[in-house]
């Protein structure tokens, strides 16, 4: 705890939360102008619900592999770029200085994507959604987006600490934003699979189809796919098991 409280007073003018406040407002922003504009007809309100989802699903998809990689720049660059390694570890040992940086972030995730599916639940609401409410659904929402972020965000953390260029791991994040966006495009292959930064699409329970003409568009659910869910998960934590070995052997 008190490794925690120290990381928050270090970041206090960081102001993390503003970079996940700009990615929650963004999302929100453009979906909602998007659904002034173009409001629900009789069809789509039937399925509104798991439009909106899809719809939250896409930007997270585009914004928050490169948000993600700035907070962990911003909170790590206090050791690299500050080369301050010397004194803080002879304070607090480097174990709890990496889990409490993932501590304060984890939080700002978890209410960010509470927000998320509040501001998504919300937004079926102002805007007449007929469909049911898909608790499921909206609970998973809410679930992978938190988990995809948290590990995500793992993965920026220890590329920063590990590196003494904080701008590679923001390209990297950069890049896995492009990665992951065309990796939705081909959702059952190998390609969905192993970039990671395309998890928002392949955690997503609902699809969408494109008719013929192009006007009609359908959306339904598909089954969770759980040995690809799994995997990721066990990549995740094999990432983190690795990047703290790797931190714990960095010479300061």
């Amino acid at each position: 705890m008190k490794a925690f409280l120290t990381e928050v007073k270090k970041c206090k003018r960081r102001r993390l939360w503003l970079l996940y406040l700009c990615a929650f407002l963004v999302a929100v922003l453009w979906i909602g102008s998007s659904m002034i504009r173009y409001p629900f007809n009789e069809k789509e309100a039937a399925a509104g619900y798991y439009m909106l989802i899809l719809n939250y699903s896409l930007m997270n998809l585009i914004f928050l592999p490169v948000i993600l990689a700035a907070c962990a720049s911003r909170v790590c660059d206090i050791e690299t770029k500050g080369d301050t390694d010397k004194m803080l570890l002879t304070m607090q040992s480097k174990t709890s200085l990496f889990h409490s940086k993932i501590i304060l972030n984890g939080i700002y995730i978890l209410i960010f994507s509470a927000a998320e599916t509040l501001s998504l639940f919300l937004m079926g609401q102002i805007f007449h959604a007929t469909q049911p409410i898909p608790y499921f659904q909206l609970i998973w929402f809410f679930i992978s987006t938190f988990v995809v972020s948290l590990i995500l965000y793992v993965m920026q953390q220890i590329l920063s600490l590990l590196m003494k260029n904080q701008l590679m791991p923001l390209f990297i994040g950069l890049m896995g934003t492009f990665t992951g966006v065309f990796s939705a495009f081909f959702p059952y292959t190998i390609l969905s699979s192993i970039v990671p930064w395309g998890y928002y699409a392949v955690f997503n329970p609902v699809m969408m189809q494109i008719g013929d003409t192009f006007e009609e568009v359908s959306y339904f659910t598909v089954p969770l796919p759980w040995i690809r869910i799994c995997i990721f998960l066990i990549f995740g934590l094999l990432f983190y098991l690795a990047g703290l070995k790797c931190y714990l052997k960095k010479e300061v």
